[in-house]
């Protein structure tokens, strides 16, 4: 899908540096996305000189294995550099395409993926010729695996696939999806299973999915699925565990790594707003500094312990729950300055403000329902903490 030809920066499978690294992805921000912020944090589309750019640069193979042309980069990395990336670009949507590019092929298909599809698709990935999104949510039914029904029923060396997808990150730029698909279902107990299915499948038809109106440029999309067949062996992971290993490990893992990109989305906004701030306002602006101060430090941590979280999520879902509630009240704040500042001359900084304030509403139901039954187990037994 995507030509990528371009002169690739110095930094190598065989010399990670992370400083070399991080420089990259400012020299990335600052040439290409943030002179462009206004265009970018408003579209509809992204746009493909975009892709095309973030593939010459060799960002594309950041969290792809050396091995495969990539950099390997870990969760703590990639988090840092999503941080660097919104913090310099200031366009939260343009680091979210970046995000879940490096998340999918990491985990995924770097880490999940036989060792076919893996030698096929990590080379591509890294080069970034190709990308892919993760098929979970459906019409009406979002994630709750009660509600889902897209199937996927063996016949012989093959899936044949029926149902709807929807809210697709990268859907419209993928060139192949992992649909999470239900493959048994016994006593009302369904057993989910992830299958790597090309766009180009027979029975393969793109959906517009869910639009939201907000974190552009980033697109959604959505896919149906009639009888589309494709072979048993693009099973990722093993059958009948994916709910668990790829839907709620996925959460678990995109939340912590993705934390130092939101923290720094707050940084570029912090920036933006200081320079229009009046002197009285210093220590409105000095409590937010300090609030995004501990949050880096806590995102940090989110990230080195996805790094060795292992099937083991819960620990990273508890400190994220607390991530979140800090970055709530941080986004507070913020809203409490916006209303003091003339910003009619820079709706670009409204966006930036809207983007961040309403991607702390995604999976609120599901939060709510994580603090319940943590607040629950510690009533049970107070002294559990």
């Amino acid at each position: 899908m995507f030509d990528t030809t371009g002169e690739i920066f110095n930094v190598t499978a065989s010399n990670p540096d992370l400083s070399e690294i991080y420089e990259l992805a400012e020299d990335f921000a600052v040439a290409h996305i943030r002179p462009r912020r206004h265009e970018l944090i408003t579209a509809t589309e992204f746009p493909k000189d975009l892709w095309q750019s973030f593939a010459a640069s060799g960002l594309a193979g950041l969290s792809v294995p050396a091995e495969f042309g990539g950099l390997g980069a870990d969760y703590r990395t990639l988090s840092q550099v999503a941080s660097v990336l919104s913090r310099n670009g200031r366009v939260p949507g343009a680091t979210m395409v970046f995000m879940s590019h490096w998340l999918i092929s990491k985990l995924h298909i770097a880490g999940d993926a036989p060792d076919a599809i893996r030698q096929k698709l990590l080379p591509e990935l890294a080069k970034g010729a190709t990308t892919l999104s993760v098929a979970i949510s459906e019409p009406g039914a979002g994630a709750h695996p009660k509600h889902l029904q897209t199937t996927a029923r063996r016949d012989g060396d093959s899936f044949i696939l029926n149902g709807e997808k929807a809210f697709l990150t990268n859907g419209p730029l993928a060139d192949y999806f992992i649909v999470l698909a239900i493959t048994d279902e016994a006593k009302g107990q369904k057993a989910f299973s992830a299958i790597l299915v090309p766009a180009d499948s027979d029975g393969f038809r793109r959906t517009d999915g869910v639009k939201i109106d907000f974190l552009h440029p980033c697109p959604h999309g959505g896919i149906a699925l009639g009888d589309c067949r494709v072979p048993a062996v693009n099973l990722i992971g093993v059958e009948g565990d994916a709910f668990i290993r790829t839907s709620l490990r996925m959460r678990a893992i995109e939340d912590a790594a993705g934390a130092g990109g939101s923290i720094g989305s707050m940084y570029g906004l912090l920036s933006d707003i200081a320079g229009d701030a009046s002197a009285e306002m210093a220590t409105e602006i000095g409590a937010i500094a300090t609030q995004l101060k501990t949050l880096d430090i806590i995102a940090v941590h989110l990230a080195s312990m996805a790094d060795g979280a292992g099937n083991d999520v819960q620990p990273l879902l508890e400190l994220q729950l607390g991530f979140h509630q800090q970055t709530q009240a941080s986004s507070k704040s913020f809203a409490g300055i916006m209303e003091k500042l003339p910003l009619a001359q820079n709706p670009e900084v409204e966006f930036l403000y809207r983007d961040i304030s309403k991607s702390l509403t995604i999976a609120h139901s599901a939060h709510i329902a994580r603090l319940t039954k943590i607040g629950q187990s510690v009533l049970l037994d107070p002294d559990s903490l």
